[in-house]
């Protein structure tokens, strides 16, 4: 090599610094799809806490925090954290609906505490499964609802346009509401169901263990192992948990049994606007303490107080009974 002609080649200190530099410009491009290859967007399970009476507030909210839940990225799965007796036919059709859509896009569980039965089954029903402790208390299936007056003849509009209503009428219209909710529960689970529609119509209620082996349940399991079990269906890995509270606080309004019917009690120290006869109900009776006067209490009055039968029987004939309306 001529000593005039300078050298190209590098000494060993640039040599070091160049794999250096290809290495930090390999590390940039790589990076971000490492890093999302080991940190999914759906990384979180969702816990929907179904608290409480059904009733427009509570739906209100249900359906505002599932459309959150579906438009968010980051959650992979849901729990359905339950404990109700039911409640008002629209919100709970309102719950239902929307648990529905949630199911369409991503695993749901329904976790059942001490009760979901009536309109609260009615809203867990699309939920891919249905986990249940020892001692929950599901089903319910049936339309809880006064029977229409009888008279001597069926006064009411002329026509169908014209104001007005008869017993005739009144009793189409619940049971209407009794066989869209049947209709719903077989179009759900009439495969797991381990009896016919006959059977679903009386309106029985089942703990967690014979509900499993009837098909009103699909597994035994606590609200972790739901969690756990929605987590692993969608394959999340390490995954974070959600919590979301629905319904009013304070528990308000309360659902308490007279003996004319069930009504709702908007406030602490209720007025007469604040009492509100519910003539139709997707609710399990015994779950609501009765009462023999409306006057002041509180929710903890109302959640201990008031005769709530135990026995087993048949609920859904009960249900009839007491109310004298449509028990299925």
């Amino acid at each position: 090599m001529s000593a005039d002609k300078p050298s190209t080649a590098l000494t060993s200190r640039q040599q070091v610094a160049v794999v250096v530099l290809a290495a930090a410009l390999v590390g940039a491009v790589l990076a971000p799809s490492v890093y999302a290859a080991t940190n999914e967007p759906s990384d979180t399970v969702a816990v929907v806490e179904i608290e409480g009476p059904v009733n427009t507030a509570l739906a209100d909210d249900v359906e505002s925090e599932l459309a959150d839940i579906r438009a968010n990225e980051s959650v992979g799965a849901v729990v359905l954290k339950l404990d109700t007796p039911g409640g008002a036919p629209v919100a709970s059709e309102r719950m239902y609906k929307a648990v529905q859509r949630t199911s369409d896009d991503m695993t749901v569980i329904a976790s059942v505490q001490s009760i979901s039965a009536s309109g609260g089954y009615y809203a867990m029903a699309p939920a891919d499964e249905i986990y249940v402790l020892p001692t929950s208390t599901v089903g319910s299936i049936g339309l809880n609802a006064p029977a229409p007056r009888a008279s001597s003849t069926a006064l009411g509009p002329s026509g169908p346009d014209k104001a007005g209503s008869n017993p005739t009428q009144a009793w189409a219209e619940q049971q209407t509401l009794a066989d869209t909710f049947i209709n719903a529960m077989m179009a759900e689970r009439s495969d797991e169901f381990e009896m016919p529609r006959e059977e679903v119509a009386k309106a029985d209620t089942y703990l967690g263990t014979e509900a499993v082996q009837n098909g009103f349940a699909d597994e035994i399991g606590s609200l972790n192992e739901a969690i756990h079990a929605a987590a692993t269906e969608e394959e999340l890995g390490e995954y974070t948990v959600d919590t979301r509270e629905t319904g009013q606080e304070f528990g308000i309004p309360f659902l308490v049994r007279t003996d004319t019917g069930i009504v709702a009690i908007h406030a602490n120290d209720p007025g007469y606007a604040d009492v509100k006869p519910m003539p139709s109900t997707y609710v399990y009776t015994p779950a609501v303490p009765h009462v023999d006067t409306i006057e002041r209490f509180s929710e903890t009055d109302v959640r201990t107080g008031g005769a709530v039968s135990t026995e087993r029987g048949t609920p859904g004939n009960e249900t009839a009974r007491l109310s004298g309306g449509v028990g299925a």
